[in-house]
């Protein structure tokens, strides 16, 4: 686009909560026209469900596995949530994962398949206190809400009254 003021420019307008390219709305532009300040385009604010992925028992883990193979299989994890739902679609929150999707039934399926997946990692022999026979089981709990703190909330609060 060029400067000068004598000239109107047209711009193509795309739909990014459909993603549909439409060709047929178009808007003209001139240079005197007041614009305000560029905003952020996301597809996070545009997913109606959020989740919440967090290991069920963080401090008991952290005491009994050292830390090196704690974040090794945080990176499994979010390798695993990755494949599911896209890597745009997957961010930290707090000690845990947060997941956005526009279908709640979507949502839940691959939340379900991502903690099946998540049991079948294989599990480290090297625990920090070795004198303990039954350690910890590496498990992902989640929680559904319509924001992250709620679904972490959500998450939170299942984890306790499954105990």
């Amino acid at each position: 686009m060029s400067a000068q003021p004598d000239r109107s420019h047209t711009a193509q307008i795309v739909d990014m909560v459909r993603l549909l390219d439409s060709s047929s709305r178009r808007r003209e532009f001139s240079a005197e026209e007041p614009r305000g300040s560029a905003v952020l385009l996301s597809i996070r604010q545009n997913l109606r469900h959020q989740a919440s992925i967090g290991f069920d028992d963080i401090d008991s883990l952290q005491a009994e596995y050292p830390k090196a193979h704690l974040d090794d299989y945080h990176r499994q994890v979010r390798g695993l949530l990755d494949a599911q739902f896209g890597r745009l679609r997957v961010y930290r929150y707090r000690q845990a994962f947060s997941v956005g999707h526009h279908d709640l039934e979507a949502l839940i399926a691959g939340l379900l398949r991502v903690q099946f997946d998540a049991r079948q990692l294989k599990q480290s022999d090297h625990a920090v206190r070795s004198d303990q026979c039954e350690r910890p089981r590496l498990q992902l709990g989640w929680g559904i809400g319509s924001t992250v703190p709620e679904a972490d909330y959500e998450r939170i609060h299942r984890r306790r009254s499954n105990r």
